[in-house]
């Protein structure tokens, strides 16, 4: 079978909300901000107001159905047997059925393109299904050590930013 690569188009959205202002907490989930010294929150009155939640407008840019697209071209290219293995980079829990469906029927690497470790819910055994399964977490090196140099040629060169 020929190799066929298939790519999941998204669109990007930017749109303005509101969300309770929070700070990293020790294990790294977010917790409230509480009014406290020195800013508090007061009543007409005066009085403090305990318990009251700071609101912060905040941008937010999301990717719309990216995840949607990468499980339909693997699907399809799978199940019509356009395939004979596939390789995601994703570590979007999201994929889990997708990929899940996917090993049954062909060899499927999966590459962890975060700093964290694997999402719970993409693991899996090298053997169920079709097998020969495999599994990786990119590194920076893997990038950096795969860079065209400096300068190629007189005429070929990286920009100065880079």
């Amino acid at each position: 079978m020929p190799y066929r690569c298939g790519l999941g188009l998204s669109a990007r959205t930017s749109r303005a909300g509101s969300a309770p202002l929070a700070v990293k907490g020790r294990n790294g989930k977010p917790v409230l901000v509480e009014p406290d010294w020195p800013i508090r929150i007061q009543d007409h009155s005066g009085q403090d107001v305990l318990g009251a939640t700071f609101m912060a407008s905040v941008a937010r840019r999301e990717e719309k159905g990216s995840d949607v697209n990468v499980a339909s071209h693997l699907l399809i290219d799978v199940l019509t047997r356009k395939v004979d293995a596939a390789v995601v980079i994703s570590n979007d829990s999201d994929l889990a059925y997708p990929i899940s469906v996917a090993r049954e029927h062909v060899p499927v690497g999966l590459i962890n393109p975060t700093k964290g470790v694997r999402a719970g819910k993409l693991a899996g055994t090298p053997s169920e299904g079709a097998g020969s399964h495999w599994w990786y977490r990119l590194a920076p090196d893997d990038l950096s050590s795969h860079q065209l140099p400096n300068v190629i040629s007189s005429r070929i060169t990286n920009p100065a930013p880079w």
